[in-house]
């Protein structure tokens, strides 16, 4: 099941996308809700935002994908 749905995502472009603007997100409101508070959750979200894009990027290319992120 959670193969299926993996293979989907990576084939899919705009399914990436939604995954990697989710996690910062998702980082976030986690962060908050554990009671951690201050700008530096900002800082690590927009960290992890950029990783997951280069991470995506490393792997579409590591796919034989031609096509550009962007």
């Amino acid at each position: 099941m959670i193969g299926k749905i993996w293979n989907e995502i990576k084939s899919n472009h705009i399914a990436q996308m939604a995954v990697c603007c989710f996690l910062p997100v998702v980082l976030i409101l986690g962060l908050q809700l554990l009671g951690f508070a201050g700008f530096w959750i900002f800082g690590l979200a927009i960290a992890v935002c950029i990783g997951s894009h280069l991470a995506m990027t490393y792997f579409a290319s590591k796919n034989g994908s031609e096509k550009a992120c962007h």
